[in-house]
């Protein structure tokens, strides 16, 4: 069998997961893997400029990582909104990145992103759309949380080791932002 030698870092755009992901690999030597630079490297990612995002061919996608996860190395981190495409066979954890969407909006706006991907993206956060994916791919018991919300990228990337080694993270299902911003009366200005 297969030795699952892999951690997945996924979340909707905005939630912290490329920067940590990346001081986590320079502190603690693992294998980075950046989804979206794999897909542009590998030639499989083509710009949808009516949905101003990349599309992806999934099945070449699961090919490479299948050959970069197979050649014995351990101590991989696979980071990407997109990362219910590893193959679930190698994966040890999935820890899913998550951000209060008025919070996420305001980062995305920052960034540049337009008024359709900010709605888009803090939709998909609001419905727990990258957590769904990723218990579907990887089995709750491989699943947690992380809220990201008020984390500076050094003390996130102290919370991940901590994950990782099973020291802390909530089960999925313990973040619902619907809940919180009804109780706080900010749902309506997102669903606007």
């Amino acid at each position: 069998m297969q030795e699952r030698n892999s951690i997945v870092i996924t979340g909707t755009p905005g939630v912290g997961k490329t920067t940590a992901s990346k001081l986590m690999a320079d502190q603690y030597g693992f294998k980075l893997i950046e989804l979206n630079r794999l897909a542009k490297e590998i030639g499989v990612s083509e710009k949808d400029e009516e949905r101003d995002s990349w599309v992806i061919n999934p099945r070449r996608i699961r090919a490479a990582l299948r050959k970069i996860l197979t050649d014995g190395a351990t101590g991989f981190l696979i980071e990407g909104h997109f990362a219910d495409l590893v193959p679930e066979m190698f994966v040890k954890k999935a820890i899913v990145l998550r951000t209060n969407p008025i919070v996420l909006q305001e980062r995305l706006r920052q960034r540049g992103y337009s008024e359709e991907k900010i709605k888009e993206n803090v939709e998909a956060e609001l419905v727990d759309s990258c957590l769904i994916s990723a218990i579907e791919a990887f089995g709750e018991e491989r699943v947690v949380e992380a809220d990201t919300t008020e984390l500076e990228a050094n003390t996130l990337v102290n919370v991940l080791r901590d994950i990782i080694d099973g020291k802390n993270g909530m089960p999925p299902g313990s973040i619902n932002w619907m809940v919180k911003l009804e109780a706080e009366g900010k749902l309506q200005q997102l669903l606007h």
